[in-house]
């Protein structure tokens, strides 16, 4: 097995379980379509809690898509393939990291122009969001990985994985929701952006070597 084997058997596999993208994608509509129903249905509201909205939909359906990210492949047996099959796992990690964010966290990104109109979302805060979206939508992929691959070897790991992963993931909202909130009020947001850059060049590097760990943990 090569990198470029792995990466062509990983595109076909994602492909295969693409009902687990569409079912991230509906979720994440969902959210946001009922969240408005549920509280409150106009325009003032709405335009102040967009980004919010709109980010705890994409983290709730980022997280949902990553508890069972390994669970087949500790099934069928591929996680002992990646051990044995010489190459670097955290690589291997990453590569599979990348193409679960391309098929599901993209789909979410080409959606929030839409989705920024319906929850009217100030027009001076769509880039900000956008920009929000780009940096951290992939720390939550690589966070969440961590807590997959810990749960991997468990029947019923979902409570676990989301002890492990929601408190990660709250600073990473916290601040991705503050930069459309400082924007609004017409304040640069550099600050905020540099910060949800930071998490993610530490979760780029933290997350495939712990991710690696757990999974030779949870095979041996």
């Amino acid at each position: 097995m090569t990198y470029v084997s792995f990466l062509r058997a990983e595109c076909r596999l994602v492909w295969r379980r693409k009902q687990n993208m569409v079912n991230s994608v509906l979720f994440f509509l969902l959210v946001i379509v009922l969240f408005p129903l549920g509280i409150d249905a106009t325009p003032m509201f709405l335009s102040k809690a967009a980004s919010g909205i709109i980010w705890c939909a994409a983290a709730l359906a980022i997280l949902m898509s990553v508890e069972s990210l390994y669970k087949e492949d500790y099934h069928d047996g591929s996680l002992e393939q990646w051990l044995v099959s010489g190459l670097s796992v955290p690589i291997l990690v990453l590569i599979k990291m990348a193409l679960h964010w391309l098929f599901i966290a993209l789909p979410l990104l080409l959606l929030s122009p839409v989705l920024s109109e319906v929850l009217y979302l100030p027009d001076n805060s769509f880039l900000p969001l956008f920009m929000s979206l780009m940096l951290a939508t992939p720390s939550l992929f690589l966070l969440g990985g961590i807590g997959s691959a810990v749960t991997v070897s468990l029947r019923q790991g979902g409570v676990l994985m989301l002890l492990i992963v929601l408190p990660l993931y709250l600073p990473i909202i916290i601040f991705a929701t503050s930069v459309t909130k400082v924007a609004q009020v017409g304040l640069p947001y550099d600050a905020p952006l540099a910060i949800l850059g930071a998490i993610f060049f530490v979760s780029l590097v933290v997350s495939p070597l712990m991710t690696a760990i757990s999974i030779k943990a949870s095979v041996n």
